[in-house]
């Protein structure tokens, strides 16, 4: 055991020894590659008369411009407003003025009462809040939305959304024809 130690303490310093000669032999050749110091300004501006002549600062002295702060402008280059919330993409619908008629009714606030097919395609009879009936067609916006789809049996809507946990800013709503029995 004690022929094993100076052996082991001298493989650990020899080890020892060449990790830090081998870190100084990297970073040597990193310091050329460090930061230099500012440039002087090739023509530097001729004190005036009345000024009284500042003392010649040395490359290590602080001054008092040094903490004056620069003037930063942010470019926007296609980002979003950083100042922003995210949480808020626009203003509630509850907070708009809704305008007269179809165009003022939530995709929710609608009843599919039928379907009619005419040579164009299909038309859907809907049922309002004011209990009136409107007709619709693939493309007609409302409030809250569009329509996207009109088939024999359903009707589809591209509803905007307010969630910011959601990656799309609608979702898909599909009112469907109930059969209801006769009495």
């Amino acid at each position: 055991m004690s022929v094993r130690r100076p052996l082991a303490a001298s493989v650990s310093t020899f080890a020892s020894t060449f990790v830090c000669v081998a870190v100084l032999a990297l970073c040597a050749p990193m310091a050329s590659f460090a930061q230099a110091p500012p440039a002087a300004s090739a023509a530097p501006a001729a004190p005036s008369a009345t000024a009284p002549a500042e003392p010649s600062a040395s490359p290590g002295k602080v001054t008092e411009q040094d903490f004056i702060p620069s003037v930063y402008t942010y470019e926007v280059g296609g980002r979003r407003d950083p100042f922003r919330s995210l949480l808020v993409r626009n203003p509630s619908d509850k907070d708009r003025v809704r305008p007269p008629g179809l165009a003022g009714v939530m995709v929710d606030e609608l009843d599919l009462q039928g379907t009619i097919k005419i040579k164009q395609g299909w038309v859907a009879m809907m049922r309002g809040p004011d209990n009136k009936s409107h007709l619709i067609r693939k493309g007609t916006t409302l409030f809250d939305g569009e329509v996207v789809e009109v088939s024999a049996t359903e009707v589809t809507f591209r509803q905007n959304v307010n969630d910011p946990t959601n990656p799309k800013p609608f979702r898909e709503v599909v009112k469907a024809l109930t059969l209801q029995k006769k009495s």
